[in-house]
């Protein structure tokens, strides 16, 4: 088998503010598996303030498997990217394509300013998208609330409001937040606290289903979250988690528990968007899916992984 690497940077339209931090851009590589003249393709893109490695432990960790590729590599991202090309790799030897279709994705709100975030949602709207997750608890409490209110004025209740704390906030800044709003305008609210055990009690007070995203990390977690029945829905990335085989996993354990699944991208570039657009259409078709993050680049990405009417389709 021949592994080779290539690599690119991609650049966001506006800068993306979380509790983790801002991300400007994004340093990704590009995988290639030929074996047999069949090819895999798969990409790997820390973000280390989200837990992962670096872009450097990345690269080196994805050298050392290109030269010795019966073992797949330690790192979460590297290993992510490398079982992705592996599995585009086998299903390529099949020589069975892979049947047209087409799955609905989220847009996402990141900005910060209120106007930034007004121009954002309308714009998703227009563009056709049926659930837009923004981006909280990187500012204030007052701030959350003052984005949230107007994300649910210019909202309508056919498409869904999802929010993300990425863990940003204390238990108590999490009901002071949402119970100030329109709790019953919220469809989903990921990673309230970085506490899972806070988590029933949130939901308890607002009503506001749960979504686990960065405890996600490993089975041990994934038990431990199952136990405490601390989130409803379990928003998986496959480009952090493991590439396809460990999403297949986590998906199941899920639906196993009565837990829904949505992916989502890493703020992934077209590779690693295909991959996920695909397991999405294999294991929740009907949901939507947080991979609506092609238009957040500067670079134009394929067809397939822009969406359209709020859609991904695979061709």
């Amino acid at each position: 088998m021949l592994i080779t690497l290539n690599n690119k940077t991609l650049q966001l339209r506006s800068p993306i503010v979380t509790a983790h931090g801002t991300t400007t851009d994004r340093h990704i590589i590009e995988i290639t598996a030929e074996e047999d003249g069949v090819f895999g393709y798969g990409e790997a893109a820390p973000l280390p303030s989200f837990g992962a490695e670096t872009f450097e432990e990345t690269q080196i960790a994805l050298t050392e498997w290109s030269n010795n590729p019966d073992t797949l590599p330690d790192p979460p991202v590297a290993r992510s990217g490398a079982a992705a090309a592996l599995d585009h790799l086998q299903q390529s030897k099949l020589h069975t394509p892979l049947p047209p279709g087409a799955v609905a994705v989220q847009a996402l709100i990141g900005a910060r300013e209120i106007s930034s975030v007004e121009r954002q949602i309308s714009d998703a709207i227009n563009d056709g998208y049926r659930a837009v997750k923004l981006k909280v608890a990187a500012t204030d409490t007052a701030s959350d609330i003052e984005r949230i209110e107007l994300a649910i004025r210019l909202i309508d209740s056919r498409v869904l409001l999802r929010l993300d704390a990425n863990g940003g906030w204390t238990r108590q800044q999490a009901l002071t937040v949402l119970t100030r709003v329109d709790a019953s305008r919220i469809a989903l609210v990921e990673e309230p606290t970085s506490v899972p055990s806070d988590w029933g009690k949130i939901k308890q007070e607002t009503g506001i289903r749960v979504g686990a995203d960065e405890h996600l990390t490993d089975r041990q977690q994934i038990d431990r979250l199952i136990e405490l029945e601390a989130a409803q829905t379990f928003v998986i990335k496959p480009s952090i988690l493991g590439g396809p085989p460990a999403t297949r996993g986590i998906a199941a354990l899920a639906a196993a528990n009565d837990i829904e699944v949505v992916i989502s991208s890493f703020l992934d570039g077209p590779i690693a968007l295909r991959t996920a657009r695909d397991l999405a259409l294999e294991l929740a078709p009907e949901q939507i899916h947080g991979l609506g993050t092609a238009p957040l680049f500067v670079e134009k990405f394929p067809q397939d992984v822009q969406p359209i009417d709020g859609h991904l389709h695979r061709l």
